[in-house]
């Protein structure tokens, strides 16, 4: 099971950190694309999220700066998180890989 950060505040310091807005962090969790330990029927929560996620979103959000768009990002930023190690090397099919550091 993955660490658990509980955070009471609506925007964690980790994700104003990497430069997302609670709009954002709220908006890639209402599409699935972030999965925080509980669910709600709507926005405006407290959320806990796992490390996994974090880093996850952290990576998103630093693949969304470097022009991809959010759904991209997320897969390959999931993808990459599973992948021990400092750096992971992430299909993107017809021969095409992309070395992300994490």
């Amino acid at each position: 099971m993955d660490n658990v950060t509980a955070i009471s505040s609506y925007l964690p310091d980790w994700a104003e950190e990497a430069g997302l807005t609670y709009r954002k962090l709220d908006y890639w969790t209402r599409q699935g694309w972030l999965r925080p330990l509980q669910e709600y029927a709507g926005s405006g929560f407290p959320r806990r999220w796992p490390e996994s996620e974090r880093a996850i979103a952290q990576l998103m959000a630093r693949l969304v700066d470097a022009g991809l768009v959010p759904a991209v990002a997320a897969s390959i930023a999931r993808r990459a998180v599973a992948v021990p190690g400092p750096k992971a090397v992430v299909p993107l099919g017809d021969g095409l890989h992309l070395v992300v550091e994490l």
